[in-house]
């Protein structure tokens, strides 16, 4: 290499370079000249034209957060009443039952034995040929509340709120308005009122008011304390019965048909009292306990009573067995004073076995039943229980449905009784029959609920066969 680069190589390295000021580094910039004032970045007045604009726009928006601040004080309040409201529709119901029947014969389930062809030994005991009953006086019943076409020359079951005379008829079955309401966290009470708009003859002295009456059907409390292994409820007041199966579809809504069974009278009824529910082994152990002033039979029936006449009061339970959540078995009684008398020594008492199977489509529900209900005799009388009314009975039905459609139910029911009932030479009924109904459930929807059904009422033994049979309808609307 030539003497020369070297040295101009060399004095490259050895001469410092001088940074230009556009070279400074970006965090130390420059000062400015000394003739350049910074800008002012306090805040300025709008120009004197502009502030009524800004005045105007400031009042409009405190204007708008006024009322959006009292629209959301009317939206808590709205909210709060509805949310007061919903508890209410939650325990509001009921349903309208409305039908129409048609009866052969005079409607009435009973016909009188007039000259004692077929039972001469009552006209021995002095009881009046048209006295003697033979036949059910509630076989011709045409809605789901047990009531009757007609009650013709009854002098046991003498409330006639239809009287069709054998005449088919449009009718209002019942108005049921229903209440739930809690009482604190474990409590509630329950009241199911039926409305029953029926007519009478206005020109009758003997009538009263318009017809129309109010049954009281359900009014209790129940309490249900927070137990780790044990559902248990207890009910005071007016509760439904605890024998038997058939209670727990009563309403119309709820009941697969239309009719009740013919033992319905003997387990149907709504007591006054004290009720004890447990449910044990995950549900599928449940006992019922009461303690009631009269018998499970239905008001509709002359061996019942609310208020109590005589000290000793009724004893009921019933003990079921629940299988895999589709087989029910159940037993039950009842002991007690007999009803609408004073003696604590005459006993009525009642027992009976059930069963319930739901398996697929098919629901399958039957029961048997035997009570008896002694009566007084004096000693002197040739007519059995001339002080106290007696009744001894015994039945069994079975009812089988099966939903054929999610709309269309189609059913089928057997019932037999055989029961004597006498009151000395006042009257006496005996009824042995078996009953036939056949029907059809149509749901439309949720809330409407039309049903149709037959029923052959055919009189066995001695007694003969007269024109007893019944079609009637039933429409549902649930409230």
């Amino acid at each position: 290499m030539r003497p020369l680069a070297i040295l101009a190589i060399a004095a490259g390295f050895a001469v410092p370079t001088i940074a230009s000021a556009d070279d400074a580094p970006a965090d130390h910039p420059a000062d400015p000249p000394p003739d350049v004032k910074p800008p002012d970045l306090r805040p300025q007045s709008p120009p004197q034209d502009l502030k009524p604009v800004v005045d105007d726009l400031t009042a409009r928006m405190q204007k708008l957060e006024d009322e959006l601040a009292q629209a959301k004080d009317d939206n808590a309040y709205l909210e709060d009443k509805v949310q007061g409201l919903l508890p209410i529709a939650a325990k509001l119901g009921g349903y309208i039952d409305a039908g129409f029947f048609v009866t052969d014969g005079n409607g009435a389930g009973t016909r009188s034995d007039l000259i004692g062809q077929f039972f001469p030994q009552y006209l021995d005991q002095g009881v009046p040929g048209s006295w003697i009953f033979m036949g059910d006086p509630l076989s011709t019943t045409v809605n789901s509340r047990g009531d009757v076409a007609d009650t013709g020359d009854s002098r046991a079951i003498v409330f006639d709120p239809i009287n069709s005379r054998g005449k088919s008829t449009f009718l209002i079955n019942a108005v049921n308005l229903s209440l739930l309401s809690a009482l604190g966290e474990t409590a509630s009470a329950q009241v199911s009122i039926d409305f029953l708009p029926r007519a009478r003859d206005i020109s009758d002295v003997q009538g009263l008011f318009a017809g129309d009456y109010i049954d009281v059907k359900l009014a209790y409390g129940e309490w249900k304390p927070k137990l780790e292994k044990l559902d248990l409820a207890l009910q005071a007041g007016k509760f439904d019965s605890v024998v038997g199966y058939e209670y727990r579809s009563l309403e119309s809504p709820d009941r697969l048909g239309i009719t009740p069974s013919l033992l319905c009278r003997y387990t149907c009824g709504r007591p006054i009292g004290l009720k004890a529910r447990a449910r044990m082994l995950d549900n599928a152990l449940i006992a019922n306990v009461a303690v009631t002033n009269g018998s499970h039979f239905s008001e509709g029936f002359p061996f019942a009573n609310e208020t109590d006449t005589n000290q000793f009061k009724t004893l009921a339970g019933r003990l079921s067995y629940l299988i895999h959540h589709k087989v029910e078995l159940g037993v039950s009684g009842a002991y007690g004073a007999q009803d609408y008398q004073d003696d604590d020594k005459i006993f009525q008492w009642h027992i009976g076995a059930d069963l319930h199977v739901e398996w697929k489509d098919l629901e399958f529900t039957a029961e048997i039943i035997k009570g008896n209900a002694p009566g007084k005799t004096s000693p002197t009388s040739l007519a059995e229980c001339d002080l106290t009314p007696c009744i001894s009975y015994k039945g069994a039905y079975g009812l089988l449905g099966y939903r054929l459609t999610n709309m269309f139910v189609p059913y089928g029911r057997v019932d037999w009784r055989d029961a004597d009932h006498q009151s000395g030479t006042s009257f006496v009924y005996i009824a042995k029959l078996v009953r036939f109904t056949v029907g059809l459930r149509a749901e439309i929807g949720t809330r409407v609920i039309l049903k149709a059904e037959g029923t052959l009422n055919r009189e066995l033994g001695p007694i003969p066969q007269f024109p007893n049979d019944v079609f009637t309808t039933s429409l549902v609307l649930k409230l």
